[in-house]
């Protein structure tokens, strides 16, 4: 494998999808792995690059597949652009045949369309928020940006709270369960969709919550065996799962925030606001890859007109561009927060709504729904004396 070819592998398999494998690159083509797998079993996939054409490059492949386990799957890359070699390579085997000059994407899709199984039900897109440090306001921009994203799109959002001990969700919405996340977590054998159906309280015909226990005796070890297999059956039902992330960086908060579709670090623009939204964007867009970018927004933005920061400093220290900027608006959040409802609920034309409103669009991965005015007529289902000649 050439140097440009083992760069497109490392970055192609460094994204967050498949940040739970192993990845073992070596250069020498198919005569070192050959070499290496008579004396070591071989992986579930092993990837490899070949300069030969022809029919030297099937003799290559039979000489491998003599040193190779039931079950290994191969995926090969080359300079030859043949499809006659391709298909006759796919009849021996190979799941994969990369022809040119590789781009990480690309490795990354092949290596992902192998284990994907394509009966697997669809899974809901999980966005993960964390503030940069407490008090960054992100639990209330993740809980409005939930309400907006089932607003825009009519689907079953679900809203899970992950901070056990000083979670605020069920304020925000409120709520008042019996059923938290620490008893949903509890005994995960035990969960399936009729009982997760009890540990999620409705707060409209769209959002759906799990709340956090808010309790200081709750045991924090409980996410660590047993949070995957939860965020797997929520995001089996529900099109979105918007994940409320504390400020800590345990193990499991990690996992969280490289696992999501989508992740949100939330900062403040002050210094030590822009030290630690630096620091958590660096590692996190580094254990991500290239293909999952990690999301910058500003909050509080004018709080301290004088001395704040401005959101050009964040662009230039962390290079990456701001993806919302939200007006320090206190009486709009203060009334929201005591009334127990969102943003958009108290004030839709507000500067900080429209926002949120494009944050939600933004994390959703798909294009904005577009909306048309009803008439009169419409509103009562009938249609004008025009339209229906042309119909």
């Amino acid at each position: 494998m050439n140097e440009d070819s083992q760069t497109a592998v490392i970055d192609g398999l460094g994204d967050r999808k498949m940040s739970r494998s192993n990845v073992d690159a070596r250069m020498g083509g198919i005569e070192a792995a050959i070499a290496h797998y008579q004396e070591n079993a071989t992986p579930q996939l092993i990837l490899l690059e070949t300069a030969s054409e022809g029919d030297e490059v099937l003799n290559e492949l039979d000489r491998l597949a003599e040193v190779c386990d039931a079950g290994t799957n191969v995926l090969m890359m080359g300079e030859a652009n043949d499809i006659a070699l391709y298909r006759e390579l796919i009849r021996r085997g190979v799941t994969e045949y990369l022809v040119g000059q590789i781009a990480p994407r690309q490795v990354l899709d092949a290596v992902t369309a192998i284990f994907e199984d394509p009966d697997a039900p669809p899974m809901g897109r999980s966005i993960a928020f964390m503030g940069s440090r407490g008090g960054s306001g992100s639990s209330s921009i993740a809980h409005n940006v939930a309400w907006h994203l089932g607003q825009e799109y009519g689907e079953e959002v679900s809203v899970i709270d992950l901070d056990v001990t000083f979670g605020t969700a069920a304020l925000s919405f409120n709520l008042e369960t019996q059923q938290t996340l620490e008893q949903a977590l509890a005994d995960p054998s035990r969960l399936d969709d009729q009982l997760l159906d009890r540990f999620l309280v409705e707060f409209d015909e769209n959002v759906r919550l799990l709340a956090s226990p808010s309790n200081l005796d709750a045991e924090e070890s409980i996410m660590a065996g047993s949070l995957d297999s939860l965020l797997e059956l929520v995001r089996r039902r529900s099109s979105f799962v918007v994940l409320d992330v504390p400020h800590r960086w345990a193990p499991w908060v990690q996992q969280v925030l490289l696992d999501a579709d989508e992740t949100v670090v939330v900062g403040v623009l002050d210094l030590s606001g822009l030290r630690d939204t630096k620091t958590l964007i660096d590692r996190l867009r580094k254990q991500r890859g290239p293909a999952s970018p990690v999301h910058m927004v500003l909050n509080h933005h004018g709080a301290f007109k004088k001395t704040e920061l401005s959101p050009k400093d964040f662009e230039t220290a962390t290079e990456v561009k701001p993806d919302a900027i939200i007006p320090h608006a206190p009486a709009l959040f203060g009334t929201a927060s005591n009334n127990g409802q969102m943003l958009g609920q108290v004030s839709g034309k507000h500067k900080s709504v429209d926002a949120l409103i494009k944050l939600a669009q933004l994390v959703s991965g798909r294009q904005p729904q577009q909306k048309t005015k009803k008439g009169l007529l419409g509103q009562l289902g009938l249609k004008s004396r025009k339209k229906a000649k042309a119909i």
